[in-house]
């Protein structure tokens, strides 16, 4: 396996890749909308910011994704993780914990301190990330609003 920058052409492979993942269970996200669909992922790999990170196989096969972008903190620099998959097909296999660990070549060139990310507590997710040495924030919330 690789880890590298998601390459330009395989954006739709990625795209095709998230929906698969996120529409089915434990998500069941309504991506319903197409042009709200693709603006979604454009706006999380375009910007200045932007940190795509793309696993492929041996083969060269995309399998995972982590979307996210860098900011600058008091602490250093943070990666702060929007959305993070792996094709559906190749879940359970440990290429989630080992897709972290092969960023942390990436990130380090990059002078990344922390990886932060937000989750569900009732998803399988989130015991994934404990499980990869992540941690809830003690005095930190999600907060959400309605408009």
């Amino acid at each position: 396996m690789k880890v590298s920058i998601l390459k330009k052409n395989d954006f739709e492979k990625m795209k095709d890749l998230f929906l698969d993942v996120f529409t089915n269970e434990p998500w069941f996200d309504k991506w319903n909308n197409e042009e709200q669909l693709h603006a979604y992922l454009t706006e999380l790999t375009e910007n200045n910011n932007s940190l795509t990170l793309a696993l492929y196989s041996e083969e060269g096969e995309l399998i995972g994704c982590a979307l996210g972008y860098i900011f600058n903190w008091w602490e250093g620099r943070e990666y702060f993780i929007r959305e993070f998959f792996i094709s559906r097909k190749r879940q359970n296999q440990g290429l989630g914990s080992s897709f972290l660990q092969l960023m942390n070549e990436i990130l380090n060139e990059k002078e990344i301190k922390h990886i932060t990310l937000t989750t569900e507590k009732n998803v399988p997710a989130y015991g994934f990330y404990h499980k990869n040495g992540f941690s809830d924030l003690k005095d930190s919330v999600n907060l959400v609003k309605k408009v």
